[in-house]
């Protein structure tokens, strides 16, 4: 992953502040560009210039990082100014003060309308930064996206531990025993599913042949949400890394979303949420490159 890019949201509230050293840390580990983009859905009446604010915070983060930090003022037009300014990015920091539980549609909120339709992936930042991810959860679903949202999860911080996951879905299994299938039946099904996860999530973890020791891999049955808050805070994981299919809003007011319910929930850590065509155009664009030995396989 070449990362030359990184796109940051603020409103100069705490939360924000926790998102603006958590992208200016990463771009010091990538040598990307920072850029900061004054993001605020209500503006605060005491800040009477906003753009001198984000010049200042600018040249802080660049003594403080020691990298490159440019300001975006926009126009205005806050859903607009944050997709064309993510358009050029690799990377977009957003803060989970963003995500107000209750307070209007999820997704008609900013965030909401970001984690669907960003072009570039989105970072919620939560916590404090203290340091590099040290442990970091990837759940996986074995699509085409599946290989390359590891290897993204795990160039993002390279000295992180990686933890595989898989939420195995249970319908299958439910119509077999709403159709009076045997006993014997459902257990053999329910034992060629798991050997079968279990299968795709060791060709998984062979992404990265030089730290296979650094990635484990965990198998759940059922809801993925309630399994990926559990396992966060099992493992004390800083990050939780998702890949997500394009949907439009109706789509997500029918079906709902991980990654909202995710913040809707509670998650206390970080969310790295990854567009599926976003990582397939990455993987198709990084090919040539690995044949001709420039990139590592």
């Amino acid at each position: 992953m070449r990362m030359q890019s990184i796109l940051t949201l603020t409103d100069f509230s705490s939360q924000a502040e926790h998102g603006l050293d958590r992208a200016a840390a990463l771009a010091a580990a990538h040598g990307a560009q920072l850029r900061i983009l004054y993001a605020c859905e209500t503006p605060p009446l005491q800040l009477s210039d906003p753009v001198a604010r984000l010049e200042q915070r600018a040249r802080q983060l660049a003594r403080r990082h020691g990298v490159v930090v440019s300001t975006i003022a926009g126009t205005g037009r806050l859903l607009e100014d944050c997709l064309t300014e993510a358009a050029r990015a690799d990377l977009l920091v957003a803060h989970g003060r963003m995500y107000r539980a209750g307070s209007v549609l999820p997704w008609r909120q900013l965030l909401g309308q970001l984690l669907r339709r960003s072009p570039c992936p989105v970072l919620v930042v939560q916590r404090p930064w203290l340091g590099a991810y040290a442990r970091v959860l990837v759940s996986v679903d074995f699509c085409a996206a599946s290989r390359p949202l590891v290897r993204y999860a795990g160039d993002l911080e390279a000295g992180a531990a990686l933890e595989l996951f898989h939420a195995i879905d249970t319908h299958d299994e439910a119509r077999l025993r709403s159709a009076e299938a045997s006993i014997a039946a459902v257990q053999a099904y329910r034992r060629e599913v798991q050997q079968y996860a279990q299968q795709q999530l060791y060709r998984l973890s062979d992404v990265f042949d030089a730290r296979r020791n650094r990635v484990g891999t965990l198998i759940g049955r059922g809801d993925a949400v309630r399994h990926l808050t559990v396992q966060q805070e099992r493992m004390g994981a800083d990050l939780v890394v998702l890949g997500q299919e394009r949907r439009s809003w109706l789509m997500e007011m029918v079906r709902g979303s991980v990654p909202r319910k995710l913040l809707a929930g509670g998650l206390q850590s970080d969310l790295l949420v990854v567009p599926h065509d976003y990582l397939t155009t990455a993987s198709q664009a990084a090919r040539p490159a690995r044949e001709a030995g420039q990139l590592p396989a």
